[in-house]
């Protein structure tokens, strides 16, 4: 309704400055309209508004708009139209006299019409509020009511699409429908195609074509990006959790770890972590864990230095068969004396070649003899922390305890994770507290 009105007062301007731009020019009988002062666009809107009017009186068919016909009749508006029209007609061929007593009407017009509209206006604009104001008491409650569902259904609909990302390979803003989305072979695929995508579970095809339920971290590891596929994890810090069964369980001063089981000769104990036939050429992963007794480090002098045997007194990280090296987590005698790092600063030991630079090493007994039945919960291993005199060069690793190995092409071998010592376990052994295995 006012904006109605509002138009109605448009045209009305728009006329008055007609009016006044035409006596700021001679009026002699030669002079014409030209359209310097207001050219034929304006006019055309003029038309069209009054046209707009006119349309939306004929539509009305609530009281107020029916108020609003009574006042500026469509004839009225009609004849409005006609005498614009004949004022562009006019303007080529006429006398600014004639211009002028045309818009003179057109004026006379507006100003009955707009007069009487504004009349009308305030009674039914009283009528409008009543009726507005009995609505407005229900509206808050309304609302409240409105919001509340709207929240309870945003929650279901977010726990939702998050469920589909997961599940069906598409993350929360892609706007492709997943079911009809091929599966990809890599989690570092999918965090290509979708960025958004979360960490959590999702379905991989491996290298026969096979899906394969997987977890994807998303976030980077390692400094390498995001779209990471882990393939182990264990944090006996978590009561709930339990060691594989192939290892024994220590529980002492408050630590739960995982080691051999009892021997009194220098064994192996291993674990296999299945790649699902999924292709990957990166590792990142940690392992933290606990000295056991006089764990030697690289001074494993009772087995030889080769691959399959405990070249080392702790964690051996391989892949494929033959064994291919990828990290060792090595375990010393004491951080400050002896230490037996290949990295220590008094006396370093030597690993095997197919070692090289991929080790950590590190001890959790900071006297000058070892203990030999006694887990030295206080300075876990192969964090980077608490490290003592001998060992300063071991704990500045760049990613520590973070570990990387990029092998230069691509395979599906499982990883295997062995816990060696060269010693039974009644002079020495490695408790494992968590470790976590990623490939891409």
């Amino acid at each position: 309704m006012r904006a109605l009105f509002h138009s109605l007062r448009i045209v009305k301007m728009y006329s008055i400055l007609l009016v006044l731009c035409m006596t700021s020019y001679s009026l002699s009988a030669s002079s014409t309209l030209d359209g310097t002062c207001v050219n034929p666009t304006t006019l055309s809107f003029i038309e069209n508004s009054l046209t707009n009017i006119s349309d939306q009186l004929k539509g009305s068919s609530n009281g107020v708009s029916e108020s609003i016909t009574s006042v500026t009749s469509l004839l009225q508006l009609t004849m409005l139209k006609e005498m614009i029209g004949s004022y562009k007609e006019s303007s080529t061929s006429n006398s600014n006299e004639e211009g002028l007593v045309l818009l003179e009407h057109i004026e006379l017009i507006l100003n009955t019409s707009t007069a009487d509209l504004n009349n009308k206006l305030d009674t039914s604009t009283a009528e409008l509020s009543t009726r507005l104001s009995a609505i407005e008491q229900d509206i808050p409650s309304a609302i409240s009511s409105l919001q509340s569902q709207v929240s309870s259904l945003s929650s279901d609909l977010n726990k939702l699409s998050r469920l589909l990302a997961k599940h069906v390979n598409v993350s929360l803003d892609d706007e492709e429908e997943a079911p009809s989305s091929p599966l990809l072979s890599s989690c570092d695929a999918i965090l290509s195609k979708w960025p958004n995508s979360p960490s959590g579970y999702y379905n991989l095809a491996d290298v026969n074509g096979h899906s394969r339920h997987v977890y994807c971290h998303m976030e980077t590891l390692c400094g390498k990006g995001g779209g990471w596929r882990r393939i182990a994890s264990l944090n006996m810090t978590d009561p709930n959790e339990k060691c594989p069964t192939q290892f024994r369980t220590y529980s002492e001063d408050g630590v739960r770890a995982c080691g051999r089981p009892d021997t009194n000769s220098g064994s192996c104990v291993g674990i296999t972590f299945p790649s699902k036939d999924i292709k990957y050429s990166q590792v990142c992963g940690k392992v933290i864990g606990y000295q056991v007794g006089s764990t030697d480090g690289a001074y494993a002098f009772r087995s030889s230095k080769v691959i399959n045997l405990p070249y080392i007194d702790g964690i051996s990280l391989t892949h494929g068969n033959p064994r291919k090296h990828i990290w060792s987590l090595i375990s010393g005698y004491s951080g400050i004396a002896f230490s037996g790092c290949p990295c220590g600063s008094n006396n370093p030991k030597s690993v095997p070649s197919f070692v090289g630079s991929h080790y950590y090493c590190e001890a959790g007994n900071h006297n000058t003899a070892a203990s030999y039945t006694t887990l030295y919960s206080s300075d876990p291993l192969w964090d980077g922390k608490g490290c003592g005199s001998t060992e300063t060069t071991c704990c500045q690793r760049t990613l520590i305890p973070w570990f990387y190995r990029s092998f230069g092409y691509s395979t599906t071998d499982n990883i295997e994770m062995r816990l060696c010592c060269d010693e039974g376990t009644n002079n020495e052994d490695v408790a494992i507290r968590e470790y976590e295995i990623y490939v891409k």
